[in-house]
């Protein structure tokens, strides 16, 4: 039971945050300038962010997508970390959100295989 609440935590939570990308919302807009990542790139992620989100939620009935989904935010979440931390050298604590991501993702991924 507990995998299934993680599940549906991890496709809001990277569901909400693909939105915000593709409807470029003020603050992600900045954040991605700061980044120096083209703007189009920004829709790429935002788009790739709500399929993963997608696959993981259907991944509730076929754990196939649940695979899927999670192989996704692991390579969009070790990017954001890579950017936190080398490209913009941020501090440590705004990796946590992304580090979390990560880790469910892999546990998912662990559980289902």
């Amino acid at each position: 039971m507990v995998i299934k609440i993680l599940q549906i935590i991890l496709a809001f939570f990277i569901g909400i945050g693909g939105i915000i990308k593709v409807l470029r919302i003020d603050f992600q807009v900045k954040h991605w300038q700061e980044y120096q990542y083209p703007m189009w790139f920004l829709t790429v992620t935002g788009v790739m962010e709500m399929v993963a989100a997608i696959a993981i939620f259907t991944g509730l009935w076929n754990h196939l997508f649940a695979i899927i989904g999670s192989v996704i935010v692991i390579v969009f979440m070790l990017g954001a970390i890579y950017t936190h931390i080398i490209k913009v050298q941020q501090p440590l604590s705004t990796v946590i959100p992304s580090a979390i991501c990560l880790i469910v993702s892999i546990y998912l991924i662990i559980f289902y295989y």
